[in-house]
């Protein structure tokens, strides 16, 4: 038993690297997202900053400036961790412009707490990602609210 056991783990190791192997850049690149989204649900900032290249720039839909720098990164995410901040990826797009690197865009809600009730704010992204060393990370992030549409 303990043999078919090792055997079903191997087996696991094995497909997951596999399905990573067949996985294209589209697929890398969104994955980086979504990782970044869990990181930043769990209010975890240094897993949220390490989401991004230290290189990356960062238009936050809640920041009046060019975030251009790990440090500024932080306090950017350490203020929506506290504000209890939480968000829900949706429909999005991706173009391959390289092996290395995807631009993709797209939609999320972001959730905040406001008076004793949840609050949706519709948004917008725009997400360059890059595979350096390796690793598919954040280089450009763009983020905007979502205009109502049109009556």
């Amino acid at each position: 038993m303990r043999t078919r056991g090792m055997l079903f783990g191997v087996l696991l190791v094995a497909l997951a690297a596999a399905s990573q192997a067949i996985a294209g850049p589209r697929e890398n690149a969104y994955s980086a997202v979504e990782r970044w989204a869990a990181a930043f649900n769990s209010g975890d900032v240094e897993n949220t900053v390490a989401s991004y290249t230290p290189d990356a720039l960062v238009l936050g839909a809640a920041s009046s400036s060019l975030i251009s720098n790990p440090e500024e990164l932080r306090a950017y995410y350490r203020a929506t961790t506290a504000a209890k901040i939480q968000v829900k990826l949706g429909e999005s797009s991706a173009i391959v412009l390289t092996d290395d690197a995807v631009a993709l865009t797209g939609f999320y809600e972001f959730s905040q707490p406001w008076k004793g009730e949840l609050v949706a704010i519709p948004a917008r992204f725009t997400f360059i990602v890059v595979k350096r060393g390796g690793d598919w990370k954040i280089l450009h992030h763009h983020s905007s609210t979502r205009p109502s549409p049109p009556k």
